[in-house]
């Protein structure tokens, strides 16, 4: 793909622009009923252009498969021809840096061998089954625009295991990125996945109303994934945030660290470039239960006075990697310091009904326990957790000292998570 030929189309036709290439290749291992069974490797490139004549702007995704450099040309002079002006934006950065960092000596792992390591473990452990796939990718990420031209790869896997015992299962998601993907230890990843199955299937049913819930790594990283856009100036700026005007103010409780960290090589979401060229950096959004920042590309920033944070998106700004600190207490002993209330193991189909105000509902799964005296107890099924992002965060009076790298399809992107006991959290009937 010929990066500097469509540089120099797109500079005829428009004031700025940022090209990202993407070349993926990718080893997928599925398994089911503790047998390997697909295997899958395929090899990806595309780019996406992001353009701007004045205050018109133009935005398209290309894949490389018969790339047709005058098409893509034509197509965003044509974009640009037709766009009303968009008053919010204010150019992307001048800024000059200078990062290339090509991992050219990567290793794959046996994905095969991780693969069986996770079956034993899940049999040893007192499953009947077990079930998963493996992504192991190799990315080269490019990024040019007319002030910089800058380049990084970035090795990752993520693993997903379902372990089943009769009607109950459990769940675990993990995710390594370049720093960490030599050290990954199967036989450590699944007292998650098994825990379900230590219980009786009673699948109980509770009365509706205010409950102690214990979440997952996988849980409020569901959640904070979800509502991460809230604290994106974009979001903020449209008025569809409950954290509008909420700079320096308190938006959760005290034991609430909540930071992005695209700088963190451990994770797929390493990511040292934002679209626009600028080098990114760990962010610190929360800071003991007060809003620090919001989330900044450099127009989004001179529209706020400030500074970017390199979280571009140019338009939209994003969080690349977020992480909820530990804190002080063991996993073991919150579950002991409850005396009435719910530990769920995971949640998917989270929905907002308010972003205005973070109202949301979501479906817990793979692991929902009755807590008594500090114990573990009966199975509960059928409920649904309906609240708001604030009212969850101001309620988080419990954070673990143990840390996941979690990350499961689109319902949680890469996020380093703690558990979390959050007090009154609305629970109601999911069907």
């Amino acid at each position: 793909m010929d990066i500097l030929y469509i540089s120099e189309r797109l500079a005829e036709i428009c004031d700025e622009y940022s090209i990202i290439e993407l070349r993926d290749d990718t080893e997928e291992l599925r398994f089911s009923n503790n047998t390997m069974d697909i295997f899958n490797r395929w090899f990806d490139s595309g780019i996406k252009i992001f353009a701007s004549r004045g205050k018109k702007i133009a935005e398209a995704s290309f894949n490389a498969i018969n790339l047709n450099y005058d098409y893509i040309i034509d197509r965003i002079k044509r974009m640009l021809s037709i766009s009303p002006d968009y008053i919010s934006y204010n150019g992307i950065n001048p800024e000059k840096n200078d990062y290339n960092m090509e991992i050219t000596n990567f290793e794959r792992r046996d994905i095969y061998d991780i693969s069986q390591q996770l079956i034993d473990a899940s049999l040893k452990n007192g499953a009947e089954r077990s079930a998963g796939v493996i992504y192991q990718s190799y990315e080269t990420v490019h990024v040019k625009t007319p002030y910089n031209d800058e380049k990084f790869s970035r090795p990752g896997m993520e693993i997903v295991l379902r372990s089943f015992k009769g009607n109950l299962s459990g769940q675990e998601n993990y995710h390594f990125g370049p720093g960490s993907i030599k050290n990954i230890d199967p036989y450590s990843m699944v007292n998650a996945a098994v825990l379900p199955l230590q219980s009786q299937y009673d699948n109980l049913d509770i009365p509706e109303g205010k409950y102690d819930v214990i979440m997952s790594p996988n849980v409020i990283g569901n959640l904070l994934s979800y509502s991460s856009g809230f604290f994106s100036f974009f979001n903020i700026e449209s008025g569809s945030s409950p954290f509008k005007n909420m700079l320096d103010k308190n938006v959760a409780s005290g034991y609430v660290n909540l930071s992005d960290e695209p700088a963190n090589i451990n994770g797929v979401g390493f990511n040292p470039v934002d679209d626009e060229g600028t080098l990114t950096k760990n962010l610190e959004i929360i800071k003991n239960g007060t809003l620090k920042t919001y989330l900044h590309s450099y127009t989004t920033a001179m529209e706020a006075g400030t500074k970017t944070t390199g979280n571009a998106g140019i338009i939209y700004p994003h969080a690349w990697q977020l992480h909820m600190h530990g804190g002080n207490n063991k996993f073991d002993d919150i579950i002991n310091s409850v005396d009435h209330g719910i530990f769920i193991n995971n949640a998917w189909y989270t929905r907002f009904q308010d972003e205005e105000n973070g109202i949301f509902s979501t479906v817990p799964r793979d692991g929902i326990f009755l807590i008594n005296n500090g114990k573990i107890s009966k199975a509960i099924g059928g409920i649904r957790i309906s609240d708001s992002i604030p009212n969850i965060l101001k309620n988080i009076k419990k954070v673990s000292s143990e840390e996941k790298y979690v990350k499961w399809w689109d319902e949680i992107s890469p996020s380093i998570m703690p558990y979390v006991l959050a007090e009154d959290v609305n629970i109601t009937k999911g069907f």
